[in-house]
């Protein structure tokens, strides 16, 4: 490199950092046009796939998974009877997938689960639904209802 006279950094102050450059700004937009289509895509991806919500919060929780469905093979029948029992087993899964379940939806869940099983097998998923499932979509009850036999519906 050629020696360039009068160009050495000799007798300067270091340059103080420069601010940092931040993106620039976008236009106001009319809020009437853009907001109400950002939020009706909001509440659509909330409200319209639950379930996918859910597999998305379960699918790193693999091995806390495979614990609980221990714990359920080790359950005795006579222990599902019991209100008390489940209600145990629910905050001890819950625990487990690292889900923090407040006390009334517990208590919400055990009254679910007691309208549920003093039918016996003959309980409608779709009453149970209407009870307690306000936010339960079309889609949901549909996978809700491959795991209940079909002569219980």
């Amino acid at each position: 490199m050629p020696n360039r006279v009068g160009r050495g950094n000799a007798g300067k102050r270091p340059r103080a950092a420069a601010p940092r450059r931040r993106s620039p700004a976008t236009p106001p937009v009319a809020e009437s046009s853009v907001q109400p289509e950002l939020q009706q895509e909001q509440t659509r991806q909330q409200t319209g796939a639950p379930l996918n919500t859910l597999k998305s919060n379960l699918s790193g929780k693999r091995k806390a998974i495979f614990q609980i469905l221990d714990d359920v093979k080790k359950v005795k029948p006579e222990q599902w009877k019991d209100p008390q029992e489940v209600e145990s087993l629910a905050k001890s899964f819950a625990d487990k997938l690292g889900l923090p379940v407040p006390e009334q939806r517990l208590k919400q869940f055990l009254h679910a689960y007691t309208d549920a099983t003093k039918d016996g097998p003959n309980a409608s998923v779709d009453d149970l639904v209407k009870k307690y499932g306000k936010n339960v979509d079309e889609q949901t009850l549909k996978e809700i209802k491959k795991f209940v036999p079909k002569s219980k519906n």
